[in-house]
């Protein structure tokens, strides 16, 4: 039997993917202390940092599978937290392949910059910033601690564990409560729902694929674009947002210029299409209706509260 080991359950990227995947096999979620509790979704802990504690917890949990989801993984506009260390990753795939098992990193679409818009896995418009360099870093060393291992790039959003404290929460909020808001027009992404990512990660998993990967939505969007189609999906207002001056130079930092990401390689690898925003936007509304977003964060679901 499978048993997918979810590292960094309490992020948006890994709560959703244990809630999507649970549904299918035995998924068993770590994190960083915090009381995350997800229906159908075991949880383990150990002390981090010990390769010893690893060990054991791959042992103990008889993981088949592990999906490292860290600070690279941070959904579309989701603060830096007490996620898992990148740095961490290494440890964890050097432990999976001493186990002979197979090893996920979710990684980050920041690690490139303007001006192409779109990159391949190979691009060599690369982010010189410091936290882009240290994600190519530690890509490379999983590469080298787990010669079998899978690294996904990405750019996903999705519902929060903690509630209305959320990232795309907070968004929502803002435009329904007419707050202005700092909206991005200059930056583009290719954003993906976090439960369809788990969707097209699951026959990858089963295959035991492995290499460099992107996968991501189909539609090149900026912030300011993203929040005014939520808000249309949401049937609230259009976002108030402050003026931002004209461009005078190429945006520099990390996440800050052209990270849109071409995903031709998976799509001929499995033959499939990727989400529009839209998409995956009716998707998140419907996630919001069905009580799933309240699972997320452990509360009684919508329909439990009105029976």
């Amino acid at each position: 039997m499978k048993t997918f080991l979810i590292v960094g359950v309490e992020s948006v990227v890994g709560a959703n993917l244990a809630a999507s995947l649970c549904g299918q096999t035995r998924v068993v979620g770590v994190s960083t202390g915090s009381n995350i509790s997800l229906p159908g979704c075991e949880r383990a802990t150990l002390e981090r940092g010990s390769a010893d504690a690893i060990h054991n917890c791959l042992q103990q949990t008889r993981a088949t599978h592990v999906i490292f989801c860290g600070s690279a993984a941070r959904s579309f506009g989701e603060p830096a937290g007490k996620a898992f260390e990148n740095s961490e990753a290494v440890l964890w795939a050097a432990a999976t392949a001493q186990e002979k098992r197979h090893f996920t990193l979710l990684s980050s679409d920041a690690v490139f910059t303007g001006p192409w818009m779109f990159h391949d896995e190979n691009s060599t418009a690369m982010c010189p910033s410091a936290e882009a360099t240290a994600i190519r870093q530690v890509e490379t060393r999983v590469r080298e601690a787990c010669d079998n291992s899978l690294i996904v790039r990405t750019n996903a959003f999705g519902w929060s564990t903690s509630g209305s404290k959320g990232w795309l929460e907070t968004l929502l909020s803002g435009m329904e409560n007419n707050q202005p808001l700092e909206l991005d027009p200059i930056r583009h992404a290719t954003p993906i729902l976090a439960s369809d990512l788990a969707d097209y990660l699951d026959p990858a998993l089963d295959d035991e694929l492995t290499g460099v990967f992107h996968i991501a939505g189909a539609e090149r969007v900026s912030p300011h674009q993203f929040a005014r189609q939520l808000a249309s999906a949401f049937e609230v207002g259009s976002p108030a947002t402050r003026t931002i001056r004209e461009l005078a130079a190429r945006p520099t930092g990390y996440g800050r210029g052209e990270t849109s990401l071409q995903t031709r390689r998976f799509r001929s690898e499995y033959d499939c299409a990727m989400p529009l925003l839209n998409e995956g936007l009716t998707r998140l509304v419907e996630q919001n209706r069905s009580g799933y977003r309240d699972r997320l964060c452990g509360q009684t679901t919508r329909q439990d509260k009105a029976a």
